[in-house]
C-alpha cells in the first residue's frame, strides 16, 4: 500500500505573478493534531488543512506558518508552502 505522504510528481512553483505572498517569512511547527491547531489559531487571514498538516497565513505581515505532525515528508512541506504563496 502506498504511503499518502509520498508524492514524487514533478511540479513547478507558481510564477511570481500568481503569488499573493511573494516573499513570506515561513515558520514550521510540529503539533500532534496539526489540522485542529490551524483551525483554532486566532490571528490568521486564511488556512488550508490536510489530514497530515496545515498552513495558515497573515497577509499584512507576509507570514506563513506550516504545521505538521511529527510524521511528515518534504512533499507535504512543499505542498503546504505552495498554498502559502498562493494563499489558497
Amino acid at each position: 500500500m502506498a504511503d499518502p505522504l509520498l508524492d514524487f510528481a514533478m511540479f513547478a512553483p507558481p510564477e511570481a505573478a500568481q503569488r499573493k505572498l511573494p516573499d513570506p517569512v515561513v515558520s514550521w511547527l510540529v503539533k500532534p493534531n496539526a489540522s485542529a491547531y490551524c483551525q483554532h489559531v486566532q490571528m490568521k487571514d486564511g488556512y488550508v488543512t490536510r489530514p497530515e498538516g496545515c498552513v495558515f497565513w497573515q497577509a499584512q505581515a507576509s507570514r506563513c506558518t506550516i504545521v505538521t505532525t511529527g510524521h511528515t515528508t518534504h512533499s507535504l512541506l512543499g505542498h503546504l508552502f505552495v498554498h502559502c504563496l498562493q494563499t489558497r
